[in-house]
C-alpha cells in the first residue's frame, strides 16, 4: 500500500529560550502573536503540581501578577504562592485561562496559562454530502459540533487564538501505470481551526473517513477525539489496454508485422477493461467503418477480443458508468492496405532451401484460391492459403522442370479484387 505521508508535530515548547519556564510538568508551549505582549503561551494537561519559573539574579525584587482579561486588571499575587531561591523565583497555584507576569527592575516578562481539559477536542459528527452537482469532481463533508479554538488574552486585552489542527484520515485508490491496476493509497490531510466542512476529491472506491485531533492531544499522547463516516464512492475513470495478437504469418507475407495497433488482416485484437472500482456497466463500442462513428458494434463484455478484416483505421471506445457518473477511452486501430504478387520461377531441387517453392508474396488477403496446371489443363496442386506453396510434385513425385501455368484468385481487405494469370519456370 501506498501512503502519502502525515503532518510532523514539532512542539513549539522551548522553555530555556524563555524568559520565564513552566516547572512540574511539560506543557504545550505555543509562540504568542507579537502584539499580545507575551512570550509564551502555555497549554497544560492539567494544572496539578504546574507552575512558572522566572530566574532573576535578584528574586526577591520581582513581583508576580495574575490577570484575566488584561494587564490593567492584573492583582499581584501573595507571597503564600511564590517560593524565592537564589538564582529565580517559582509561581505555583495556578489557574486556568489567565494571564501571568513577572515585574523585574522595570521589566515585564509575561505568559498565559490554558488548561487542555477544561477545553478538549470534540467532534459531533461527520457527514459525506452525496447529493451534489459536482459530486464527481469533490466530495463536500460536513462537520458538526467541532470544539472551537484555544484563546488567550493579551497584555493589552485583546483575544487571540491558537488554531486546532485536525486530521481527516482515508483510503482511496489511485491508478497505477506500472501495474495496470487502482493501488490502495492512505490519504491524510490536515486543516487548521473551526472546521463547519472539509472538501475533498471524489474518492474512487469506497472508503470510511476519520476525523480526528487536535496537536494538543498528540502532544500530551492522549487518545483525543475522532469521528467516523462511511461513504459508497460514485466517481468513475477508466483506462484500458489493447493489445494486437500475433498469430503465425507466413514467410512470404511481406510488411506483416505489427506495430502498435497497426497491421495487416486478418488483425485480431484483444481490449482490457480497466475501470474503477465504482464502475458497474462497461460497454465497448466497436466502429466498423474507417474514420465514421455512425455505424458500430457494441459489446458489454468487460473484456472483448474482435478481428478486424478490412482496411483503414478504426475506432474502439470503450465507456465505463454506473448511475452517476461515467468515463470513456479510445484506441485507434489500423488495417493495412493489401498486397499480392507472384514469382516466375523457382528450384525446388537444385538449391536445397532456398526459392524451393512456388509461393506469392503478399498481405492484408481476406480471400484466397490458387490453382497450377501443366500445359495440358491438368490441375497438379491446389490451396487457399497464402501463407503456402507448391513444392513442384503431384501426388508425392517431383514433376518434369518446365513451364508451368498458375491461376490465382484473392480478395484484399481494403476490397481489391485480384486475379492472376501467368507462367512458372520450374527449374533444375
Amino acid at each position: 500500500m501506498r501512503k502519502i505521508l502525515p503532518w510532523i508535530l514539532v512542539p513549539l515548547f522551548t522553555p530555556t529560550l524563555a524568559a520565564m519556564t513552566a516547572v512540574g510538568s511539560a506543557p504545550y508551549a505555543a509562540q504568542p502573536a507579537a502584539a499580545s505582549g507575551l512570550e509564551q503561551v502555555f497549554v497544560f494537561n492539567g494544572l496539578d503540581g504546574a507552575g512558572l519559573s522566572h530566574a532573576s539574579e535578584q528574586p526577591d525584587s520581582c513581583r508576580w501578577y495574575r490577570y484575566t482579561n488584561s494587564f490593567e486588571d492584573a492583582v499581584e499575587l501573595p507571597a503564600a504562592d511564590i517560593t524565592r531561591t537564589a538564582a529565580a523565583t517559582t509561581l505555583g497555584n495556578l489557574s486556568a485561562d489567565c494571564g501571568y507576569y513577572v515585574e523585574e527592575a522595570g521589566q515585564r516578562h509575561a505568559v498565559y496559562v490554558i488548561d487542555y481539559r477544561l477545553h478538549p477536542c470534540q467532534y459531533a459528527g461527520l457527514v459525506p454530502v452525496t447529493e451534489a452537482e459536482d459530486i464527481t469532481e469533490s466530495l463536500q463533508i460536513i462537520v458538526s459540533g467541532c470544539a472551537d479554538d484555544l484563546s488567550y488574552r493579551g497584555l493589552d486585552g485583546r483575544r487571540y487564538y491558537l488554531s486546532r489542527r485536525h486530521r481527516l484520515r482515508y483510503t482511496d485508490v489511485q491508478w497505477d501505470a506500472s501495474s495496470l491496476s487502482y493501488r490502495p493509497t492512505e490519504i491524510i490531510l490536515e486543516r487548521e481551526g473551526y472546521l463547519s466542512g472539509i472538501s475533498v476529491d471524489a474518492p474512487l472506491d469506497n472508503t470510511v473517513f476519520e476525523l480526528s485531533g487536535d496537536q494538543f492531544a498528540d502532544y500530551f499522547s492522549l487518545t483525543g477525539a475522532s469521528v467516523t463516516a462511511s461513504y459508497t464512492a460514485v466517481k468513475v475513470v477508466t483506462h484500458a489496454q489493447a493489445t494486437v495478437v500475433e498469430g503465425e504469418r507466413g514467410e512470404n507475407e511481406v510488411g506483416g508485422g505489427v506495430s502498435g495497433l497497426s497491421g495487416p488482416a486478418p488483425l485480431e485484437v484483444n481490449f482490457m477493461s480497466l475501470a474503477s472500482p465504482a464502475a458497474t456497466h462497461t460497454v465497448w463500442y466497436i466502429y466498423t467503418t474507417p474514420g465514421s462513428t455512425d455505424d458500430y458494434l457494441y459489446r458489454n463484455e468487460t473484456d472483448i477480443s474482435y478481428t478486424f478484416s478490412r482496411a483503414g483505421t478504426f475506432t474502439v471506445k470503450l465507456k465505463a458508468s454506473n448511475d452517476v457518473s461515467s468515463d470513456s477511452a479510445s484506441f485507434s486501430v489500423t488495417v493495412t492496405e493489401s498486397f499480392l504478387d507472384c514469382p516466375n520461377f523457382f528450384t525446388p531441387r537444385s538449391t536445397p532451401g532456398e526459392n524451393d517453392e512456388f509461393r506469392v508474396a503478399y498481405r492484408s488477403l481476406v480471400k484466397f484460391h490458387g490453382r497450377i496446371m501443366n500445359r495440358w489443363g491438368n490441375v497438379l496442386f491446389e490451396w487457399r492459403d497464402p501463407s503456402q506453396g507448391w513444392d513442384g510434385t503431384w501426388h508425392g513425385r517431383p514433376v518434369s522442370p518446365g513451364v508451368y501455368f498458375y491461376v490465382i484468385t484473392a480478395t484484399g481487405s481494403d476490397g481489391v479484387e485480384y486475379a492472376r494469370k501467368g507462367d512458372i519456370n520450374l527449374l533444375e
